[in-house]
């Protein structure tokens, strides 16, 4: 029997996706429980637009994210702390990062989407991945400047 999931059920399927499963699975443990809907033209017609809004909304959010990704590559953040022997006293974090990329550049980044192993705690020059999309990647630069003594 095929079937539209409503929601998602483990081992079978994500929410919208349209399976094949046992007559009596279905009507025993999945309609009961409201968890899929038998197909038929009203809901085929229905899966089918829910799909293609899938799509849409995917490739707009790609797009986005691959026009933000060119706004970002290669630009060079800066960053002052104080420092002793080449070492900054704190460190330069995701967080940190995240925010000044939306001031400078008004793009929108989570902070755990920049890929540091660790806090940034040398002075000079760090390369630093953006996750901006699954499929879309992009590369700054931190410059970490020692704060001038007066």
């Amino acid at each position: 029997m095929e079937v539209i999931l409503k929601q998602d059920v483990p081992g079978l399927g994500k929410k919208g996706d349209k399976v094949s499963v046992k007559d009596g699975y279905a009507r025993n443990y999945l309609f009961p429980r409201n968890l899929a809907t038998p197909v038929t033209k009203g809901a085929l017609k229905e899966y089918e637009t829910l799909q293609a809004a899938k799509r849409d909304k995917e490739e707009r959010l790609l797009a986005e994210a691959q026009e933000n990704a060119r706004l970002i590559e290669g630009k060079t953040l800066v960053f002052t702390a104080k420092a002793g022997q080449g070492r900054i006293f704190g460190s330069v974090t995701p967080q940190e990062i995240a925010a000044k990329i939306q001031k400078s550049y008004k793009v929108q980044v989570d902070k755990r989407k920049v890929l540091l192993d660790e806090n940034l705690k040398e002075l000079g020059t760090h390369r630093v991945e953006i996750q901006l999309h699954p499929k879309v990647r992009a590369a700054v630069n931190v410059e970490i400047r020692a704060e001038e003594s007066r």
